[in-house]
């Protein structure tokens, strides 16, 4: 174990992937949703499993089969490990620096997560997928403007992005009670991804929040 593998240890970061375990696993206890939650850009996470990602599928997985908690956390970490060391020797290694910000969101380390982020769109300041995760980070960070200033960029660079324009349809209803510009931001997610499951539920939000503020 290096010496930048035991920090991330000390750092209290096992916790969060765990929790990034556990809902991977799907071992969650459910509940009723009624509110959406934010989707990441890329489409996949930090968390990923199966071959492509180098680590155990998540079929069959959770209570009684599947793979145990300790080897998962092995992976990750071996996965972490590997790419902070791919960062050190080239610092400018968007691809990795993209990868490691994903396992800071998934775990809940936001702060860290926006480190990363940035440092990979000093390298692509023009993809559009980490600039929206980076804007969803911020948003949990309690820094919705910051969110919506980072969609807006994304969505200057690339206006069929529609992950974007969900995401800010989100943080401008849910954070800044701001149902017309979630209207339209909706509307152009319905136009770009007319499939996506909870339209019908943010459609019905907006319309409730319109209401109360009339």
């Amino acid at each position: 174990m290096n010496t930048e593998h035991a920090r991330f240890l000390i750092s209290g970061i096992l916790f969060g992937f765990l929790v990034g375990y556990l809902v991977a696993y799907g071992i969650h206890e459910p509940r009723v949703k009624t509110i959406a939650d934010p989707v990441p850009a890329a489409g996949n996470s930090g968390m990923a499993t199966g071959p492509a990602a180098g680590m155990p599928s998540s079929a069959g997985a959770g209570p009684g089969g599947g793979a145990p908690p300790t080897e998962v956390m092995e992976k990750v970490f071996a996965k972490v490990g590997a790419l902070k060391e791919a960062i050190q020797k080239n610092p400018k290694d968007a691809t990795s620096l993209i990868q490691l910000a994903n396992f800071y969101q998934d775990a809940g380390k936001f702060d860290q997560a926006v480190e990363y982020y940035r440092k990979a769109l000093e390298v692509k300041p023009n993809d559009v997928n980490p600039r929206t995760d980076m804007g969803i980070c911020l948003r949990e960070m309690g820094k919705p403007d910051e969110a919506i200033a980072e969609f807006r960029r994304s969505i200057a660079i690339d206006p069929t992005h529609w992950q974007t324009w969900l995401n800010l349809g989100i943080v401008s209803l849910y954070d800044k009670n701001d149902p017309a510009t979630a209207a339209s931001a909706f509307g152009k997610v319905e136009e770009l991804n007319p499939a996506y499951p909870d339209l019908p539920m943010l459609k019905a939000e907006v319309r409730k929040a319109r209401g109360a503020s009339s």
